[in-house]
Order: C-alpha cells, then sequence, then structure tokens
C-alpha cells in the first residue's frame, strides 16, 4: 500500500491515476487529517509520498520523522531538501526522496527503483533514469541480506565539454543516457528487473542494482560479475560505435563526435551485517564498486594496447587504397562528368598530379588473430583509421602505427606516377633521419604533418626542412583549418603546400566568408611559395568556386575515392592508350 499525503491536487490526481493503470494498491490521505501520523505508521504501508511541510508538526520535527521512517520503508518527499548547517547530519537526510516539484514519470520511476510496485513495474515503459536514492540499495540489502551492484562511470565525458562546448556534451550526456536505457532487459545487458539510477542529476555515474533473485536468490557466482561488466563494456560500446556510425539525419549523436567517449565499468557485492551501520555498508559497497572501476578501465586500455601492437606487429592487417589528386586549372565539367560516367580517373589523367595514401584495415584478418580471446572490448567491423589512432594515443603507440602506415603506404605506392602524399605526425618528422629505411628510396614523397598534434619548435622546423629538402621531398600543412593546423603554424612551417581542410571548402559557393578566407590563404600561401590544395571537394560548384580563386590542385570524391593500386594503374593506362588513340 502507497500512502499519498499532499496538497498538491493536481499531482495527487495524476499519479493515483497512474498508480491503478498497473494496479498499485495506494490510498490517499488529507494532510490535515488527525490520522496523518498514523496512517504512515500503518503495517500495510510500503511506501510513502507526503509534502516537505505539515500543519501538525514543525518542518524540523516532521522531517526528522520522516527520515526515521525511512530506515525501513521509501518515502519520497514534495520539495526540496533544506539546507544545513555543519553541525547537522546530512547523511541521514539524504535517505528521504525527494521529489522537487513533483514530476508524475519520475515519482513511478522512483516507486519502481525502489521495489514497491512489484509485480505492476512490468507494466511501467521506463524511458528515462530515476536519481539515486539511498533507499533503494538500503532496502534491498535489509530485505535479501546482500546486494551487488555495477556501476558506470562514464566521467570521461567532461573532457567532451572542453574539446567542442557544453551543447555538444549535453548532447553527448543525452545519447549515453538513451543508449543505457535501450539496453536496459535486452540481451547481453542488465535485465529489467535489475534498477538503473543516476548518481545525480549532472552525474556521468550510474548504478545498476541487480535483483537477487536472479541467481536463484544466491549470490552471484565467483567470476560472474566481472563477466557481466565485460559483456556489458562490449555491449555499450557496440552500441556507441553504431550511434557514431548511423546516417547523420538518424544519429543522435554530434557530428563532431568520431571517437568513443571513455567510460568503465565496476562491480562489487556487500553482505549485511547487523552489528554495523547499514549505510555505512552501502558506502564501502560503492567505494569497491568504484575501485574495480578503475581497474576494468587499466584492463580495456591494456586489451587495446595488445591490439594495437598486434596490428603493428602483423604488418599485414594495414593495407594502402589511393586517392588521385589533380591539377584544377586543367579540370573542366565536361572531363570530370566523364570520370563519372565511366567511374575511372581515365579522363582526367592529362590533370593528374600525384596520389595520397590512405590505410585501411582487414578486418577479418585482424580477427582470426583475436578469435581465441573473450575479452576484446571492442567490434573489429567497425575500426577504421581514425579510431585506430584515437586509441594509439591513450595507447601510447601512436608513432608505432603512424610508422607502419607511412611503411605500407609507400611501399604499396611505389609504381604511382607523381608526388606521393603520406600523413605523418610530428614526433615521427623530427626523426625523419632515423626512418630512413621505411622511404624506399622514393624522392617524391610529401610529408602531410597531421594536425592530431601541435608543433611549437621553429629551430627543429628548420633543421627538418632542410633534411626533408635534401632527400628531395616536402612538407605539406595538412587539414588547414582544422585541429592544430593554424596560420601560425603555417607560418613556422613554411610548407611547400597547403591543403584546406573540408570544412573551409563544403559549400563555399554560398558562403561569401568561407571564400574571403581562403582567398586571403591563397594570396598568403604566394608570398611563402606554397601551392594550395583544395580536400574533399565533393562538387563541381565547390570546384570551380576554388578553381576561380587560384587554387591549384583538387582532390575528393568529385573526381576518385580511394582504391587499390592495380585499379588505379589500369585506369592510368586506359587514359594514356585513349589520348594516343586521339592523337593517332
Amino acid at each position: 500500500m502507497i500512502s499519498i499525503i499532499t496538497r498538491h491536487a493536481k499531482f495527487r490526481a495524476e499519479l493515483t491515476s497512474k498508480l491503478s493503470s498497473v494496479g498499485a494498491a495506494h490510498r490517499e490521505i488529507d494532510p490535515d487529517s488527525e490520522l496523518v501520523i498514523s496512517a504512515i505508521y500503518d503495517p500495510k504501508v510500503s511506501a510513502v509520498i507526503v509534502d516537505a511541510q505539515t500543519p501538525k508538526l514543525a518542518q524540523a520535527a516532521w522531517l526528522d520523522l520522516l527520515t526515521s521512517l525511512s530506515c525501513r520503508l521509501p518515502v519520497f518527499v514534495l520539495g526540496h531538501p533544506p539546507a544545513r548547517s555543519k553541525d547537522q547530519d546530512s547523511r541521514a537526510g539524504s535517505l528521504l526522496g525527494w521529489l522537487g516539484a513533483g514530476d508524475v514519470s519520475s515519482t513511478m520511476a522512483m516507486l519502481q527503483a525502489a521495489g514497491v510496485l512489484g509485480g505492476s513495474s512490468q507494466s511501467l515503459n521506463q524511458t528515462s533514469i530515476p536519481i539515486f536514492n539511498a533507499q533503494v540499495p538500503l532496502h534491498m540489502i535489509q530485505g535479501n541480506g546482500a546486494l551487488s551492484m555495477l556501476v558506470i562511470n562514464a566521467s570521461g565525458l567532461r573532457k567532451i565539454s572542453v574539446d567542442y562546448g557544453f551543447e555538444v556534451y549535453r548532447k553527448v550526456q543525452e545519447c549515453f543516457q538513451h543508449v543505457l536505457v535501450e539496453m536496459w532487459g535486452n540481451p547481453g545487458s542488465f535485465r529489467r528487473n535489475d534498477i538503473l539510477m543516476q548518481k545525480s542529476p549532472n552525474s556521468n555515474t550510474y548504478y545498476v542494482f541487480l535483483e537477487q533473485s536472479r541467481i536463484t536468490n544466491a549470490l552471484p557466482a565467483p567470476g560472474v560479475l566481472e563477466k557481466v561488466a565485460d559483456r556489458l563494456t562490449l555491449k555499450l560500446q557496440q552500441q556507441l560505435w553504431a550511434e557514431i556510425f548511423k546516417p547523420r539525419n538518424e544519429k543522435r549523436m554530434p557530428d563532431c563526435i568520431q571517437t568513443l567517449p571513455e567510460f568503465s565499468l565496476g562491480h562489487a557485492t556487500a553482505l549485511n551485517n547487523p552489528c554495523l551501520d547499514t549505510l555505512d555498508v552501502i558506502d564501502q559497497l560503492f567505494e569497491m564498486a568504484a575501485e574495480v572501476c578503475k581497474v576494468q578501465r587499466r584492463r580495456v586500455q591494456d586489451r587495446e594496447r595488445e591490439i594495437l601492437q598486434t596490428i603493428i606487429h602483423s604488418r599485414d592487417i594495414l593495407y594502402p587504397n589511393y586517392q588521385a589528386i589533380f591539377n584544377l586549372q586543367k579540370i573542366s565539367k565536361v572531363k570530370v562528368e566523364e570520370a563519372q560516367t565511366s567511374k575511372s580517373i581515365s579522363p582526367l589523367v592529362d590533370a593528374l598530379y600525384g596520389f595520397e595514401s590512405l590505410i585501411r584495415v582487414r578486418s577479418q584478418h585482424l580477427e582470426e588473430k583475436v578469435a581465441s580471446d573473450h575479452l576484446v572490448y571492442l567490434d573489429i567491423k567497425l575500426l577504421r583509421p581514425d579510431i585506430l589512432f584515437a586509441m594509439a594515443a591513450h595507447s601510447h603507440v601512436a608513432l608505432e602505427l603512424d610508422q607502419l602506415c607511412m611503411a605500407v603506404g609507400i611501399a604499396g605506392g611505389v609504381e604511382l606516377p607523381g608526388p606521393l602524399m603520406v600523413n605523418i605526425l610530428p614526433r615521427n618528422l623530427m626523426h625523419l633521419d632515423r626512418l630512413n629505411h621505411l622511404l624506399n628510396a622514393r624522392s617524391d614523397l610529401v610529408f602531410e604533418i597531421s594536425e592530431s598534434e601541435g608543433f611549437s619548435n621553429p629551430r627543429q622546423m628548420e633543421k627538418i626542412r632542410d633534411y626533408v629538402k635534401k632527400i628531395n621531398c616536402s612538407i605539406a600543412a595538412d587539414d588547414f583549418g582544422k585541429g592544430h593546423a593554424s596560420i601560425e603554424r603555417v607560418i613556422k612551417m613554411r610548407p611547400a603546400l597547403i591543403k584546406l581542410d573540408r570544412s573551409l571548402v563544403e559549400k563555399i559557393h554560398l558562403e561569401p566568408a568561407k571564400k574571403m578566407f581562403v582567398d586571403g590563404v591563397v594570396k598568403a600561401a604566394k608570398t611563402i611559395n606554397a601551392t594550395v590544395l583544395a580536400e574533399g571537394i565533393e562538387t563541381w560548384d565547390e570546384a570551380l568556386t576554388v578553381q576561380a580563386m587560384g587554387v591549384e590542385l583538387i582532390q575528393g570524391f568529385l573526381l576518385h575515392r580511394p582504391e587499390s593500386l592495380e585499379r588505379i594503374l589500369e585506369q592510368i593506362r586506359a587514359g594514356k592508350d585513349e589520348n594516343l588513340g586521339s592523337v593517332a
């Protein structure tokens, strides 16, 4: 029986209607009635919903009475907790479930979490995560004699607010919560009767209190909780990756989020001890789960590093594709349409400048190497180069992965005509003389300095430029307009080539501000004798606009999608044969 003692008529009417719809027994009591005190102590009462004040008692006395009552049954209070002085016991007051102004759906979620709805809870359509209230674990551990829990620590989401702003952070947090709710009760996740709660309204920590009956009312067997946490980690990762990869019109994750937010899972079990304060036991339960969270995060990082080391050492898991780069001033709309129709660069051979190496992953090869590992915390099928490098950055193998990608791209592109562009991290570029064995004696390489790292040593940059020039290669500022690729950095670098990021050229024909900015870059590039390349061009209007502004080189899906060496060489030969035939 749920006792409802409130003056809030609208809330009371909506709540009683909702309780009736799920078959939950309840009783309304007039706050002015003399029966208020006896009613809340009725042995049949399973939970109490009351106003923060009553005419019968001073508020302090009323709250003390409710706090005492909450030690044996759930008590939810309409209102906000009063401020407490330093010498008052704030923990005791925290046992009460504060409902604020009184939202019926959140109240129902709290009642369900507290276990007072019984079988009727199955009728609820859970669409949100209730805020944690200490009464839930308190009554579960007292009723069952033990309590097992999982804790999901997603505090890594906070970094998103620093990198992308608060609005993006809130959208990612909402997406994370939606995924948790959708997983609730699904195979490979946690059960519908397990209780999911958020630590506080703005927290990125979530608790899952496990129903005791999941294994015939016994404690989970040794190692079971660890397996549950591992399985849930993988499931959650897969769901979040799926959000990132969804089409733009379907995804809930902001477009700028391209890598997985960090999170970890912990687990713990506590036994009720009548000789100890139950709240102390629950505090210890949370502390144990939090410690396991740290351990599990390290295990995930160790496993990711081992996977990356396997990729790097095997050398047959990564392979190159190549994307053509063209002299923009030699391109016409007619030739572009011919190339699109034939799905070949043959009509554009006369405008060909060179190629960029782009790394791909042989997922099947990698799956075969880790097939016997049941603790892989990621879906191999979802691996992309940008994801690999994000993993490598926090696994401290980014330099080794970068060296492998450079070696694979150069070795596979020996037969390609024109300059070959390869990405390189600044820290590897600083030691390029030690990586000479990877260059395959090729003399027309263009080292694209990645935007993922800063480069702030001008003297070192001078030495690098001298060495690169000595081996007849050159340097490009990659993705200008994104990340660390600022004007100041380009001036210090003095590259032979500046690559405009896709964000600067997308719909440039419709945005005057972009035109002015790119026009300034083109003019500045001439003063340092640098060539400008527009990458990511997807429409003829974009190409025509940058062509008119004096951009010399172009790269993008409008002209060519990355392909294998063999396919590209076939197209080049066909293009040359066609030209010879036309001359003849």
